[in-house]
């Protein structure tokens, strides 16, 4: 895959990510009460109520998009995957509780191997094609050092060969042909390789029955249906390797988001895609950098509107970023200092957060203090044993 391919899909991650992330968990018909059409990136404030601490600074990206950075970086020194390196590149970093921000899934794990359904390690595939040499052992290694769960494997090792697929035949739509042989390619991998996935920590029976239920889902997908029979469809796969019931796609597990990943690509115009996804509430700050990946290794920059691109915090920094990746001529003190500026990023967004908070708590009505406080009291007195002799008096008069 061409560099400049690359750079479109990490670039378009970080946009999705700052549009969306603020708004996550919202559902779809909160955001549409709140705030109508959504087209930029928006304050999400007065539609989190009691919540405001779950607040995040529009237009800033967060953890998920700091981590592909990371993961960039370090590939594309790296001829293999070792995930030791990129432990030891974070920890060089300092406390990362200072960088990353809003960390979730994996990212609270990456010292020790995840085993939950949770899709965020999804968004992070395109970065192993920054490898100089990719093989299938890398990406085995790749995928299980962050998650052991069978239907995050399989649906990361779909999103990958699907990537691939799209650049290495030039795809300009996708369509049910290119899914069903992408799927096809994904179970035969896990037989093929179900060794190195059980040497790499992994169940390969499970990972496989798993495989094969993601090639069902694909197989049979009702394609351009309408979204309330694409989801009974999909549902059940879900609940196969999930304990929760779900109800909607958008949550957060790889068998839901990537079905409805692909609806929102075929079922809208490619230049409304992002914000359609946006529109669907639930897990969107997932859903939507997924649309992102897969929409800008299709379409290309079509899929991102410019004002998007223009309005994004860090946007300097980031596009020279970009261009070092591109030409592949990174320095390590560019990267120490673009993550010492992340950290100021962090601080900013955390101190903003501080600030609204305070001005939300002196909204709060003050206690009314007594001028006079015996006198208050002595009326509570009176009052309780007003009432403590008219209850006697009552119960005498019953009993005469």
């Amino acid at each position: 895959m061409d560099r400049f391919k690359l750079t479109q899909m990490l670039h378009g991650i970080m946009i999705a990510d700052a549009l969306a992330s603020p708004l996550d968990n919202l559902s779809a018909g909160h955001i549409r009460n709140v705030f109508g059409t959504i087209q930029d990136y928006t304050d999400p404030a007065c539609a989190l109520k009691h919540k405001l601490h779950l607040w995040k600074k529009p237009g800033l990206y967060t953890a998920i998009s700091q981590y592909c950075v990371l993961l960039s970086v370090i590939n594309i020194r790296e001829h293999t995957y070792n995930h030791q390196h990129v432990v030891n590149f974070l920890f060089s970093l300092g406390d990362s509780n200072c960088i990353f921000r809003h960390p979730r899934g994996f990212l609270q794990h990456l010292n020790s191997p995840y085993d939950a359904p949770t899709a965020e390690l999804l968004i992070c595939i395109p970065t192993v094609f920054f490898l100089q040499k990719q093989n299938p052992l890398s990406l085995i290694h790749f995928i299980l050092t962050h998650n052991k769960n069978a239907a995050v494997c399989v649906s990361a090792l779909f999103i990958y060969m699907l990537l691939e697929d799209i650049t290495r035949l030039n795809l300009q739509a996708l369509d049910g042909a290119v899914l069903q042989h992408t799927v096809e390619n994904v179970l035969q991998f896990t037989h093929t390789y179900s060794s190195a996935i059980f040497d790499n920590g992994g169940n390969s029976h499970t990972i496989i029955q798993a495989a094969e239920d993601l090639h069902s889902m694909i197989q049979h997908m009702p394609h351009r249906s309408s979204l309330t029979q694409y989801t009974e469809y999909c549902l059940p796969f879900a609940h196969r390797w999930s304990k929760n019931t779900y109800t909607r796609l958008t949550v957060n597990h790889p068998f839901t988001l990537v079905p409805m990943a692909l609806y929102c690509i075929e079922t809208n115009a490619i230049e409304n895609v992002l914000y359609t996804a946006v529109h669907q509430g639930g897990t969107i700050s997932l859903l939507v950098p997924l649309v992102a990946i897969l929409a800008t290794a299709v379409y290309g920059y079509d899929c991102i509107p410019k004002h998007l691109m223009d309005t994004m915090v860090n946007k300097k920094r980031i596009l020279q970023l970009l261009e070092g990746l591109q030409k592949n001529s990174i320095s390590m003190e560019f990267i120490s200092e673009f993550f010492q500026n992340e950290k100021n990023l962090t601080q900013k967004e955390q101190e903003e957060l501080e600030s609204k908070l305070k001005h939300v708590a002196s909204k709060r009505p003050s206690s009314k203090k007594s001028q006079d406080a015996h006198k208050d009291m002595t009326q509570i007195v009176v009052e309780s044993w007003t009432k403590l002799d008219k209850a006697k008096w009552k119960k005498e008069r019953r009993k005469y």
